[in-house]
């Protein structure tokens, strides 16, 4: 179904209601919900959460939905991803090596297979393990395009898609990656990133001679995804003049971002727990040969000048949390308002789940 919206001075169609829902906790759930999350973090969907080139011959603990989690690849070099803690005496696994294809921890010397069952122990005379709670959790994901992928959801069922944009280029051959942290929580991150009219504002060093009117703004509702495209213009110009930009919004949080007609790119933010996002970034500039340069180019200017300004903005936000119902927002925030409804929707299980 597809909701949208005209835009005529007014936010049309946008309800967030004070009764959020409440965390719940159970079987089902094979990550913690983060503490104090409101709305809770959707579920049963496919979290990005790591670089997968960063996962090579060593195990690597990254910090995700609020737990730590171990990647490493097995004999086969298929990713795995298990709790990083050692049930033994709680050791850092990504500390660990891989040894004939197994997991071994660096403190003991303990192993665990792809499956996460415990294979060995140094320390017993026969060398094997002799009990099952050794055993160590293991969680599901996928490798594409050059990311992890965490399942956080149910263990039966069907899996929806990957939330990747079928609009990005087939290949990365003109591409470039970046990835950082920001101490931020999700959904701040989020709308900083949907927020196209604070740019000859808080961007004023390097987009002084955009416009400040942001019209056209059009703000679509696709599904599990929120679809943004507007104009920034200077008083009294006509259509078609100005600077002109779209961000496209795709739960659990990522975002595809466009400029003109050869440059665009991909945004992932996950959460590594309440207060904290992981953000990574992959530019395309679609020219010959000089492609992926200028995409390095983009992002280095991007997350080394005009991104800095963003997270001091947000970092000065109050309240920390994220909660649209402490703003008085705008027609121009409607793509982040938008947002927000949505998050809370998939948070409640209401959001219908893209076809394969």
């Amino acid at each position: 179904m597809s909701l949208t919206f005209v835009l005529g001075g007014r936010i049309l169609g946008v309800e967030v209601s004070r009764n959020m829902p409440q965390r719940t906790r159970g079987a089902n759930h094979p990550l913690p919900l983060l503490e104090g999350a409101a709305p809770p973090l959707p579920r049963d969907c496919w979290y990005p959460i790591a670089s997968a080139r960063r996962v090579r011959e060593r195990p690597l603990t990254v910090r995700r939905l609020g737990r730590a989690l171990v990647l490493w690849r097995d004999a086969a070099g298929a990713l795995v991803a298990h709790d990083a803690r050692c049930p033994h005496r709680g050791a850092d696994l990504g500390l660990g090596r891989v040894v004939s294809g197994e997991l071994a921890c660096p403190y003991h010397g303990f192993r665990f297979g792809a499956d996460g069952a415990c294979t060995a122990m140094p320390c017993e005379p026969d060398g094997k393990p002799s009990r099952r709670d050794l055993s160590i959790r293991r969680y599901e994901v996928r490798e594409f395009r050059g990311l992890v992928w965490l399942w956080h959801g149910d263990d039966a069922g069907d899996r929806p898609p990957l939330p990747w944009f079928e609009e990005l280029p087939a290949s990365d051959r003109h591409g470039w990656d970046h990835e950082e942290e920001w101490p931020l929580p999700q959904l701040r991150v989020m709308e900083g990133m949907l927020d196209l009219h604070h740019a000859p504002f808080a961007h004023s060093r390097f987009l002084g001679g955009v416009g400040t009117v942001l019209d056209p703004y059009e703000v679509t509702v696709e599904g599990d995804t929120v679809r943004t495209f507007g104009t920034l213009r200077r008083p009294g110009d006509g259509a078609g003049r100005g600077f002109s930009a779209g961000m496209d919004a795709r739960l659990p949080g990522v975002l595809r971002i466009r400029f003109g007609k050869r440059m665009m790119g991909i945004v992932a933010a996950t959460p590594i727990d309440h207060d904290s996002t992981w953000i990574f970034a992959r530019y395309f500039v679609e020219v010959p040969i000089l492609g992926k340069l200028f995409a390095a180019l983009s992002l280095w200017a991007e997350f080394g000048l005009v991104q800095p300004e963003d997270q001091r903005m947000l970092l000065s936000t109050s309240p920390r949390e994220p909660d649209v119902r402490d703003h008085k927002l705008v027609r121009a925030d409607l793509g982040i308002a938008q947002w927000h409804k949505l998050f809370s929707r998939a948070a409640r299980g209401e959001v219908r789940e893209r076809a394969s």
